[in-house]
């Protein structure tokens, strides 16, 4: 299969290893999906490298890449054109051995994670009716449906554990986070407001959940303890937009930011919001990116 690559800004690279104490060995692997080749297409970009390497070529949509622990797979939604549905697909980490995990056509399934031991994924699936957070094992077999309530229930994220989830649910009248053992039971809202929370990602450390947050007045990213208390704003632009955060292996915090007109770029900063420094990754990332390395 052909497998393109596009130059990555040496400054990011030193970026990536810029967190006090870091050295060159701790740079991680980043999965992202780019539309520069006209449709969604993921591709990965390797630990100590400047080229990003495109996965996948199919002219269906392909994205919201998710490592697995041991780094050998990913998982990501493939979309065909001008659809709403979508499958769980997996590959290994350099592009071959395609598998589609679900195989259900007219269902919409997204937002692949991998559980910390591998032994599951995560999902989205509408199998069910309104949408509903989903786990199945790597081949696809073995599927449960761990929310049933009746509302969209999405982006689930796995504390290091992997013995809870957090995950989007709209059962309040609008998106909040929730958060539920692994098999489904005592789902909790940790939000508890009037405000839009979205995206949680819980961190490598188990002492945090980041999510993205509107309460101040525009899109936020914030990290809250992981039962709902101390609530902090990290970025605090009412000019600019903040969504999608992601964990660095190193503890650090990424989130992707854009204006009302302009690129999405990719942010990085500390756990408390400090020395918060631009990626200036290779392309706009689109939707879900993941980075390689698990605690």
């Amino acid at each position: 299969m052909l497998k393109m690559t596009f130059a990555l800004p040496v400054v990011a690279l030193l970026v990536l290893a810029a967190s006090a104490g870091a050295k060159s060995d701790r740079l991680t692997a980043l999965a992202f999906a780019s539309d520069r080749s006209g449709d969604l297409d993921v591709f990965v970009l390797p630990p100590h490298s400047t080229r990003a390497r495109r996965l996948t070529t199919s002219p269906r949509d392909e994205f919201s890449p998710a490592w697995s622990p041991d780094g050998r797979r990913i998982a990501y939604r493939v979309n065909p054109p001008r659809a709403d549905t979508g499958d769980i697909w997996a590959m290994r980490a350099d592009g071959r051995r395609k598998v589609n995990l679900t195989r259900t056509p007219k269902v919409a399934e997204w937002s692949p994670t991998w559980s910390p031991n591998g032994r599951l994924i995560a999902y989205y699936s509408s199998a069910s009716g309104r949408g509903d957070v989903w786990v199945m094992r790597p081949d696809g077999r073995g599927r449960r449906n761990l929310t049933r309530n009746g509302a969209l229930n999405e982006y689930p994220t796995w504390a290091p554990d992997g013995r809870r989830l957090a995950f989007n649910s709209h059962r309040d009248g609008q998106f909040e986070v929730y958060v539920a053992r692994a098999d489904g039971s005592r789902q909790v809202n940790l939000t508890r407001g009037v405000a839009t929370d979205q995206w949680p990602a819980w961190s490598p450390d188990g002492r945090l959940i980041a999510f993205m947050s509107d309460r101040d007045g525009s899109h936020d990213v914030f990290v809250m303890r992981p039962d709902g208390s101390r609530a902090a704003n990290l970025t605090r632009t009412p000019e600019l937009e903040e969504s999608h955060p992601a964990w660095l292996p190193d503890g650090r915090l990424t989130f992707t930011r854009h204006g009302e007109t302009g690129p999405i770029s990719v942010w990085a900063v500390r756990a408390d919001g400090s020395d918060a420094v631009d990626l200036r990754l290779p392309a706009e990332p689109v939707f879900v990116y993941d980075w390689k390395g698990r605690p």
